[in-house]
Formats: C-alpha cells, structure tokens, sequence
C-alpha cells in the first residue's frame, strides 16, 4: 500500500515528530562520530544553540551563507547541511531543489521562503535540544560560593 509519507515514517507521525525523528538520527548519528572528538561536540552544541537567534535576528539567507562559508570541514558546515537536508525532504519548503540550501534559499519566491526559515526555526528547537542531550557541551561555571566559613 503506497503512503505519502517520506521513507521511515508512518502517516501517523505529527510534524513535530518528523522533526524529533529526523533530528534525533542526526544527532545520534554526529555522536557517534565525534565520539573522541569533544571540541567538535561542544562546538555543535554551542553553534546549535546560536543558529535560530541568528535566523530571527538576520533572516534565514544570511544565516545559511553565514553557516556556509566556513567550508566543507568546518562543524558550522554540518549544521547548514542538516538544516538543507531537512528543508529539502518531500512535504517541506525546498523538496524541488534537494541539492543545496543556498540555491533553494535563492530560487524560492518570498512566500516560500519565509515558510521554509519557519520550518527551520522548529526544527532548530530539536537539533538544539537533542545536540544539548547527546553531545558534549560547554558546563557552565559552578556558581561562585558567596558564604564564608568562620574560622
């Protein structure tokens, strides 16, 4: 029986699972990879984390070019990646131009556009939350001890 589902997916599955699934196989996937490389970690997490204030703050285009310019061996390049791949899967803002974010991005009309930088501003939530649980990441300082001990 066909199904309009992309591969893997029930037609149950809500988009925001879609987006958990998909991102979570990446993520698990980096984890694997990176399993000796923490600074590569810490560096996803913390681009990760970053990546939707930039989107908000200068549009998906400048983000993408941003992520993007870096080069292929760069982590900010996996993320753009990530990011493309997901867009460019059927049912989402850039299934007809698979290829490459920076082209979708730039051969996309307004109105898909800016449903495509909405699409990634909710897969972003996952990608940031699941890099947060799967990956190593910068802790955060302890809080300093303001009491003292009488001696």
């Amino acid at each position: 029986m066909p199904t309009d589902a992309p591969e893997g997916e029930s037609l149950e599955a809500t988009p925001e699972q879609q987006r958990a699934r998909f991102a979570l196989e990446r993520i698990q996937a980096l984890a694997v990879e990176w399993r000796e490389e923490t600074k590569a970690q810490k560096e996803f997490n913390s681009y990760a984390s970053a990546m939707p204030f930039m989107i908000r703050a200068n549009g998906l285009g400048q983000t993408a070019a941003f992520y993007r310019r870096k080069g292929t061996k760069h982590v900010y390049y996996r993320l753009y990646a990530l990011l493309g791949d997901w867009l460019s899967q059927p049912g989402r803002p850039f299934a007809d131009h698979p290829d490459d974010l920076l082209e979708a991005i730039t051969h996309s009309n307004q109105d898909i556009y800016l449903a495509a930088q909405i699409e990634a501003l909710l897969f972003l939530h996952w990608v940031k939350t699941l890099a947060s649980a799967f990956l190593a990441r910068e802790e955060a300082p302890p809080p300093a001890d303001t009491t003292e001990v009488a001696g």
